[in-house]
């Protein structure tokens, strides 16, 4: 019964929400607290959103795996690297095919995640991410391309240009991973949550534990019971719909076992401090006001590592910009992406010569 109330509640919000021409949208500033009066131990099979999209889908053999890959679009190349480590391409869906037709648009699962292959080859590892990404775009057919990284992608997408600047036309970082240490850099991703959330998280978690050990309750149901019990608020600025928490659990955290350990202890040996400093491919940064990932002095520090890109701050956003305020983040983008010209090779070559010795981990 309780099921059957629940899915008549989702219909009810997203017919609601396909009603109202302008939502007033509840903001996690707002401090609402709203707890479920129930724990679900299942949630509706939702289908993807690429799966009602006109996209090219298909696996391209990288290495001894397969990644999936889906190309929208037209025009110059943009590749779109997820967050994580171990998160999906599909949050990217639908926001980014407003670039469709001035761009090709490269949707991809890291190896290891989502619905790429879960073969590590020789081991997960930061420079294998990256070499993948490399083989990926000469598969595709690519000479150079536009590289978009978000969160954990905005680290990867930044030594994807450190390791491979000829075939980099421009660098785009929306709230990325610094990839550097700071004092400042101090997460504030309880901010908003109240303790009456906070103690409801603790009451998902031992029910999860409880019957995962009976074979009850899957990853996708725990992370739609904490989403929906207040921990959205850690990293989305405005509140998902049901329907948005339900498709987020089921198909943005995916990936293999111990993946996100394997991979954040190996990024953490990497230091890209004073990397940028002279990088000759244009930049452009985005953070929001309300990124609570590193803390608010962290989109100033990031900024101060490169000190030739392009910076544009969000003042109504959190961590996930291009969800948040996204005709800015278009306009933004496409603003970039037109007065992109080419790099000389000799400046591209010295910069890279300069760095490579330097970010490579010694062990």
């Amino acid at each position: 019964m309780k099921q059957y109330f629940f899915l008549i509640c989702i219909s009810i919000t997203y017919f609601q929400s396909c009603n109202t021409e302008k939502q007033i949208r509840e903001k996690a500033s707002d401090g609402i607290i709203h707890l479920e009066d129930t724990i679900y131990s299942t949630i509706p099979d939702l289908p993807r959103l690429c799966d009602a999209m006109e996209l090219e889908k298909r696996y391209i053999e990288i290495e001894g795996t397969k990644l999936y890959v889906e190309i929208e679009g037209k025009g110059t190349p943009v590749v779109l690297i997820n967050g994580g480590p171990g998160g999906t391409h599909h949050y990217f869906h639908p926001w980014f095919s407003k670039l469709k037709k001035k761009h090709t648009i490269i949707y991809y699962d890291q190896r290891g995640t989502g619905l790429s292959g879960f073969n590590p080859g020789a081991g997960y590892t930061f420079k294998q991410a990256t070499k993948d990404l490399d083989a990926l775009r000469k598969a595709l057919g690519f000479s150079k391309w536009i590289v978009f990284g978000y969160s954990y992608g905005g680290g990867l997408a930044q030594y994807y240009t450190l390791r491979y600047p000829e075939n980099t036309l421009g660098l785009i970082l929306n709230s990325a991973h610094p990839v550097f240490k700071s004092d400042y850099f101090k997460s504030e991703q309880q901010k908003f949550i109240s303790q009456k959330e906070k103690d409801q998280f603790d009451v998902v978690t031992q029910k999860a534990i409880q019957d995962r050990k009976n074979g009850k309750l899957s990853m996708a149901a725990f992370l739609y019971n904490m989403a929906a019990n207040g921990d959205w608020k850690r990293q989305n600025y405005y509140k998902p719909t049901k329907e948005e928490m339900i498709r987020s659990a089921l198909y943005e955290w995916v990936n293999d076992r111990g993946f996100n350990s394997i991979m954040s202890k190996n990024l953490s040996q990497y230091n890209f401090k004073g990397a940028f400093n002279n990088c000759p491919i244009p930049t452009l940064i985005f953070e929001g006001k309300h990124d609570l990932t590193w803390g608010p002095d962290k989109a100033k520090i990031f900024k101060a590592n490169h000190p030739n890109a392009s910076f544009v701050f969000f003042e109504q956003s959190g961590h996930q910009i291009f969800k948040d305020e996204p005709k800015k983040f278009i306009n933004e983008v496409l603003k970039f992406t037109k007065k992109l010209k080419p790099i000389s090779q000799e400046s591209i070559k010295t910069w890279k010569n300069n760095m490579m010795n330097n970010i490579e981990p010694e062990n």
